[in-house]
């Protein structure tokens, strides 16, 4: 069964998390609340000793509402963050956030291999005769989302399906520093069409702890390794199951 979906590694605090996700309108309504504070994934907090307050561009795949790129602004020194966000009512979020921070790139498409209308599946609720889209739990495989909706809720959400568009990634002027992804199962194919940018740069990646082995088979020809975050320590990942893999 697949573990439950958390931001935190240990302590009171994954337990909290936990409790809050089982029911999906408190998590929707603490979802929203976030954006508004310095909490998230501990992984992430490490990348302030990578970096160093150094100068940085970075590119977000699967930006959803800003949340990440919030983060980014508060905890690193970034020239530009590249936005991708194939969600429209996210996109809608990060073109509102760049009216106030003007180092925001938002674009209205995922990353792929090829250019195509990809599915996708959500789950929403129906509340108070609204319905209310967990569009932070967007799968590509609908099996996936399944057994994440059977791991993280008492509370089960309905599914919808629908498209999203997806294109190869085009190389940019600018070097980029760091890139994140967090897209619930499509990473290895964003890591393919990012390959001419890891050649030229060698960025260092946060990504989801999804399909980690295949995406290290790939890194690791161009020298990468792969590390995890445990009581503030970066240490070499073998198979432990941190929210997120740091390669660099």
């Amino acid at each position: 069964m697949k573990k439950q979906n958390t931001t935190q590694n240990f302590g009171l605090l994954i337990f909290l998390e936990k409790m809050i996700r089982s029911i999906p309108v408190i998590y929707i309504f603490f979802r929203y609340l976030i954006k508004y504070t310095n909490y998230f994934e501990d992984d992430f907090y490490y990348l302030k000793k990578i970096f160093n307050n150094k100068k940085i561009n970075i590119i977000d795949i699967g930006a959803s509402d800003g949340i990440s790129a919030l983060f980014f602004l508060r905890n690193l020194n970034p020239k530009k963050i590249f936005c991708y966000e194939p969600q429209k009512i996210f996109y809608r979020k990060l073109v509102n956030l760049k009216k106030k921070y003007k180092n925001i790139f938002p674009f209205n498409y995922g990353l792929a291999e090829k250019n195509h209308n990809m599915k996708i599946f959500y789950p929403y609720i129906k509340f108070l005769g609204t319905k209310m889209f967990l569009l932070t739990y967007s799968f590509p495989k609908k099996q996936a989302l399944e057994q994440q909706i059977r791991s993280d809720f008492l509370i089960k959400p309905l599914i919808e399906q629908s498209k999203i568009k997806v294109k190869k990634y085009t190389l940019t002027k600018d070097k980029i520093d760091l890139i994140k992804i967090d897209t619930n199962g499509s990473e290895v194919g964003i890591v393919k069409t990012l390959l001419p940018l890891v050649k030229r740069d060698n960025p260092v990646f946060i990504i989801e702890n999804n399909n980690i082995r295949e995406i290290y088979k790939i890194l690791k020809k161009y020298k990468y390794k792969k590390y995890y975050v445990k009581d503030g320590l970066l240490k070499i990942h073998r198979n432990q199951n941190n929210a997120n893999i740091i390669f660099k």
